[in-house]
């Protein structure tokens, strides 16, 4: 039995756990309170885009999964990846995107509708495109799995530093995107049926996100919706590969035996 009808994954690359504290980010400040989280989740090693994503949608590490850097290889033996899952079970899959290489994240095929458009100019409105997409499409078509990738962070952090006023600035932004979704779900009246996540790729430090910092490796972690823990603060560990197999867990639909993630049955209302 599901216990939400829509999950929307949006994952801000870069973000460190702390800029919440710092940013302007009301509509995840929404979710925190209504919703189960933890400052303290880990990504995996290396702590690059391309890998943490992976590792991500296959809830496998790189040893297993083989992609070490920006550059996508396939699986071998393959690993089914979330999207494909949801896809075999006959539901809708969609995702948005500034950066090409997640286009591998599943096999052809298994993403109903994607939405790719260049990031450009990090300091411009990329971010608040991608989120003005996804809302009307997330409302209109109603998937049940839906990826928001938000990467002005990502750049702003590597121009201008993790910590930076212009990075601060981008996080902002990346909220008002999320915004964009959560206000057209909640005027659609199916908000109440919706899981939210809101999570990071990887943190970063100075200029650089790759070095085995905690500062690069330590993520925000955030789940907000139907059978969820409200205003709960997470203490066990997580991992951003148990994050595939609680959405899947969320739509009823069973984990398959390649995956090495866990629901994280601590942020359950049951």
């Amino acid at each position: 039995m599901p216990l939400a009808k829509q999950v929307t994954l949006f994952v801000i690359d870069g973000l460190r756990p702390d800029a919440l504290q710092q940013a302007h980010t009301p509509e995840i400040d929404k979710l925190v309170a209504q919703g189960a989280h933890t400052g303290w989740a880990q990504t995996i090693t290396p702590s690059v885009t391309l890998p943490c994503h992976i590792s991500l949608f296959s809830t496998v590490p790189p040893a297993r999964h083989g992609v070490i850097s920006n550059v996508w290889t396939r699986p071998q033996p393959p690993v089914p990846s979330l999207i494909e899952v949801v896809h075999q079970a006959g539901l809708g899959t969609a995702a948005f995107y500034s950066w090409e290489e997640l286009c591998d994240l599943a096999s052809p095929g298994a993403l109903d509708f994607a939405y790719y458009h260049r990031l450009g100019d990090p300091e411009g409105d990329r971010d608040l495109e991608i989120g003005a997409v996804a809302a009307t499409y997330i409302v209109e078509q109603r998937p049940a799995f839906a990826f928001v990738y938000l990467g002005a962070t990502d750049e702003v952090g590597h121009r201008h530093g993790f910590t930076s006023v212009p990075y601060l600035q981008a996080v902002n932004k990346a909220d008002r995107a999320i915004g964009l979704v959560l206000e057209a779900l909640r005027a659609s009246g199916r908000l109440a049926d919706t899981a939210c996540l809101v999570l990071a790729d990887h943190g970063g430090h100075d200029f650089d996100h790759d070095t085995g910092l905690a500062e690069d490796l330590t993520i925000p972690w955030i789940i907000s919706g139907p059978g969820i823990h409200r205003s709960h603060q997470i203490t066990s560990t997580v991992n951003i590969i148990d994050t595939a197999p609680t959405i899947a867990y969320l739509l009823g639909l069973p984990t398959p035996a390649e995956w090495s993630g866990q629901v994280v049955a601590e942020a359950l209302a049951s």
